[in-house]
């Protein structure tokens, strides 16, 4: 078999995952539907947490190594009421109106891809989402958080995992 003929068969054979996966998003979420079908057809979210009118809202992540995290709310009812994609560049100028922990962080954006300290004395909590900045650019959203959980600033950056510059041997 040729090298060319392998390489269409594998792209095709990723296309192919790459349909059946979309299939199973949460991207697909439908207002309306039962969470039930929701948690039957993408299992268990990787989080959930109280609305305040009686709801909740659960959060399927592609975090740590994905670039997305949908936020379903649901009604007390059990139906979806919406999804949102909850790492984007608007979103996260949420950060910029009121006061900010580690609980809300969790609520409107899921688990970081990491979380890790920084400084010469580990002196700063930073948590960090992988997300495409402005629909575009491999990023990361680092939130940087002090030791009683609340937020102090947050800036982008390259993903270094993207980042041909910041990976081994490049150079």
């Amino acid at each position: 078999m040729s090298i060319a003929t392998t390489l269409r068969r594998g792209a095709c054979l990723l296309g192919m995952a790459a349909l059946l996966t979309a299939c199973a998003s949460p991207a697909g979420i439908t207002p309306g539907e039962p969470v039930s079908a929701v948690t039957a057809r993408l299992g268990a979210p990787a989080l959930q947490r109280p609305l305040p009118n009686g709801g909740e809202r659960i959060i399927y992540t592609s975090q740590p190594m994905g670039q997305y995290a949908w936020i379903t709310d649901v009604g007390p009812d059990g139906k979806v009421v919406a999804t949102t994609q909850a790492l984007t560049s608007e979103r996260f100028r949420m950060l910029d109106s009121g006061r900010w922990d580690t609980d809300r962080l969790l609520f409107e954006f899921g688990p970081p891809a990491e979380i890790s300290r920084v400084g010469l004395r580990g002196e700063h909590i930073v948590w960090a989402y992988r997300f495409r900045e402005d629909g575009v650019w491999n990023s990361m959203m680092y939130v940087f958080v002090d030791d009683n959980g609340v937020v102090t600033r947050y800036h982008p950056g390259p993903d270094p995992l993207m980042e041909p510059r910041f990976q081994m041997g490049a150079g």
